[in-house]
């Protein structure tokens, strides 16, 4: 299929369960863009600005790579292209913003990924405006953090998208691009910073091992809470049950005996 071919709709289904709305056996939730823009604010204020960025570069870094776990293993595209462009076809229909992608070039043996384009009518430029002003630096935090995901699900590295243009500074429209992590400067360095822990990839049973050395099992339980390999583990699950039981797998796996029973 064809990127241009995918329909959120189709495989939306409203009222799966009593209360719950699903897409391929994941549970989505709709708010306000106006509820969004106060929770965005409140961490703001609350944690202030470079932990709030970070909190919703995470935040837009989980939702962009489960989606890709999601449909990568669901729909059969035609080209490995079709597949890349799927994510911004998923980044509009889900109104977040509209996403024209511009060049792109990859090469996944030689570890090569370049993907620019630009975003019109940011929910999340909108609300930054809306409480706090145009701002001096780019604040598309969670929309980078999407496009970052998928982009790295896709090309198999960490990859990183970052911002030249953003509405809430006052652009016309936001400007983006994504390279790998090596490939960007000083700039980079907050939005790195806050996404190691999804890379650790290989190494991940070896660096709990190393904490539990550290800091007794206590630690390595809590590094366990804070990784996400759980849920991207139990994002391809085909229904709620299995996805419990693939949690339950990777806590185990994480923790080196069963998490506790429900």
């Amino acid at each position: 299929m064809k990127s241009d071919d995918f329909d959120l709709k189709a495989d939306l289904q409203y009222g799966a369960e009593p209360g719950v709305n699903s897409f391929r056996n994941n549970r989505m939730v709709i708010f306000n863009a106006k509820s969004m823009g106060l929770l965005r604010q409140q961490l703001i204020e609350t944690l202030g600005v470079e932990e709030a960025r970070k909190t919703l570069f995470r935040f837009g870094f989980q939702s962009g790579y489960s989606d890709f776990l999601s449909i990568d293993k669901n729909y059969d595209f035609d080209t490995p292209e079709e597949l890349l462009k799927a994510g911004p076809k998923i980044h509009t229909d889900k109104g977040l913003v509209k996403v024209e992608t511009h060049e792109m070039e990859y090469d996944k043996e030689e570890s090569i990924f370049h993907f620019d384009g630009s975003w019109h009518n940011s929910y999340e430029a909108e609300q930054h405006i809306i409480y706090n002003g145009e701002a001096d630096v780019p604040v598309c935090w969670s929309l980078t953090g999407y496009a970052s995901a998928w982009c790295s699900g896709f090309s198999e590295i960490p990859v990183l998208a970052m911002e030249s243009k953003c509405e809430g500074m006052g652009d016309e429209h936001c400007e983006w691009s994504v390279k790998p992590i090596d490939e960007w400067g000083e700039e980079a360095e907050p939005y790195i910073n806050a996404i190691m822990d999804f890379f650790k990839g290989d190494k991940l049973m070896e660096y709990y091992s190393y904490m539990e050395e550290q800091q007794g099992l206590e630690g390595k339980i809590e590094l366990a809470k804070e990784t996400n390999l759980p849920e991207t583990r139990a994002s391809t699950a085909v229904d709620s049950k299995e996805n419990i039981r693939m949690f339950r797998e990777a806590i185990e796996e994480i923790l080196g005996k069963q998490p506790p029973k429900l």
